[in-house]
């Protein structure tokens, strides 16, 4: 498998209308400072078409509190969402726990193809389709589908291949008010493409009936994901314990500008060995030069914003600098929503 993460990154689509999809709600303990429940819903992947998949989800509110924004969680490639919520260090490595500290609720998703949600064919499930089944995410936040509560403001935090669905989702349906998208820079390094394998032929996955197309990461190479500096033997460790499968099939390619307008802040690492090693397009030391790349890809609307995260590699949420981090997108967060 030789495309790259970066390749994905030039996928797109154009606007069609949605159906609210039904879902399925399942009551979940509380957690301390939070309060949440586990959804199924069902969702479409193809706009027009059926909703004849499942999206698995977790939403948790701050406590009792029932906030107007919800933060739509989406992981990245051979991640689920235990990406955003990874069980190692308690709150260290909980996205979920920072932003519901922060007064935001989130729902934290597994991506079509992912995780507990549904795993159609490989060659039906590329960006484009995995956006509309977001979308319908999306409008079941928002008009309370869920649980009752609908969300006025809906803001995308996406990571890696799942900021590449927020591309794609962002220019077809306009229905965010604010975007977050960490490790999806438009340049990127082909050693990244060295590490992917297909699922069955991984000892994890061989069992799985999944079909050929579907792939993961070769046993023992997460550690790519993380810089030496910041990153701990045990969370790497569960990392691969816990890596999912993907698709790589590619779409149309998007407008360059893209055709949205929503405030977009990008968070990367300093250190990501797929998007700012042997880089040439920009310093990733350097956030100017990040953000004069960066900014042909996005219409001045955006009033794009960049951050770099010092030491940090390719998976923020899971580095030693996550609180860093997540201070920097809860900031730009309540800032932009303020405005």
């Amino acid at each position: 498998m030789k495309r790259t993460l970066a390749a994905l990154a030039l996928a797109c689509g154009t606007p069609l209308a949605v159906a609210a999809p039904a879902h399925v709600a399942m009551a979940e303990p509380a957690v301390t400072g939070l309060t949440c429940s586990t959804h199924e819903l069902h969702v479409r992947i193809t706009d027009p078409g059926p909703a004849d998949q499942t999206l698995w989800g977790r939403l948790c509110y701050p406590g009792t509190a029932r906030p107007a924004t919800v933060q739509l969680l989406v992981h990245g490639f051979t991640y689920n969402h235990l990406y955003w919520d990874f069980p190692v260090r308690n709150d260290r490595y909980s996205y979920v726990k920072a932003a519901a500290a922060a007064g935001y609720a989130t729902f934290n998703v597994d991506r079509i193809g992912e995780g507990g949600s549904s795993h159609p064919p490989s060659d039906q499930l590329n960006l484009p389709a995995g956006a509309v089944a977001l979308h319908d995410a999306i409008t079941a936040l928002r008009s309370g589908a869920l649980d009752g509560h609908a969300f006025s403001r809906v803001v995308w935090v996406g990571h890696s291949q799942g900021s590449f669905h927020g591309w794609y989702e962002l220019s077809r349906y306009r229905d965010v008010d604010a975007a977050v998208l960490t490790g999806s820079l438009h340049a990127g390094n082909p050693e990244g493409a060295e590490i992917i394998h297909p699922a069955l032929e991984d000892p994890k996955f061989a069992d799985s009936g999944l079909d050929p197309g579907y792939v993961t990461t070769l046993p023992g190479t997460r550690g790519f994901f993380y810089d030496p500096a910041t990153s701990e033997p045990d969370v790497i460790a569960a990392d691969e314990a816990a890596k999912d499968v993907g698709t790589l099939t590619p779409g149309p390619a998007l407008p360059v500008p893209m055709d949205f307008t929503a405030p977009v802040l990008l968070v990367s690492g300093q250190r990501d060995r797929g998007q700012c090693v042997n880089v040439t397009e920009y310093n990733c030391a350097d956030p100017a030069t990040v953000l004069a790349f960066e900014s042909q890809f996005y219409r001045p609307e955006t009033h794009l914003s960049v951050r770099m995260i010092p030491e940090t590699g390719h998976d923020l949420a899971l580095s030693t600098t996550a609180p860093v981090t997540d201070a920097v997108m809860l900031g730009w967060i309540r800032s932009t929503l303020a405005r």
